[in-house]
């Protein structure tokens, strides 16, 4: 399996491990996403994607769950390291392209960095 893929270990599953990072988690704000991060013991990152019916139907919702799991893939590297992640789409990602949404994911993924973890 390729280094840069995307498993199951990358993974937030259980809706207990989202309810633990959504009470002591690290709240980041931007236009598009509500980024919530907290520090783990686990040896690497791992993201959890969140998108209401509000944002759109249902062709909408995984196609801005696509872009996020595949920017979260390619720019690991930009994380802290051991790191949960909960991605939450506002219904304003709806309205811009995949590549904005992109951009915006990888400049909040640059000032997670800056931001103290619990």
């Amino acid at each position: 399996m390729k280094r840069n893929a995307f498993t199951k270990a990358d993974r937030i599953r259980r809706p207990s491990e989202y309810r633990t990072l959504s009470k002591n988690g690290n709240r980041h704000y931007s236009d598009y996403f509500i980024i919530i991060s907290r520090k783990n013991q686990i040896l690497r990152s791992r993201l959890g994607v969140t998108v209401s019916k509000r944002v759109g139907k249902a062709v909408t919702r995984n196609k801005i769950k696509r872009i996020i799991r595949e920017t979260f893939r390619l720019n690991r590297s930009r994380l802290p390291e051991q790191v949960d992640l909960n991605v939450i789409a506002k219904a304003s990602a709806a309205k811009i392209e995949a590549e904005e949404i992109r951009r915006h994911l990888i400049r909040c993924f640059k000032r997670l960095d800056t931001k103290p973890s619990k």
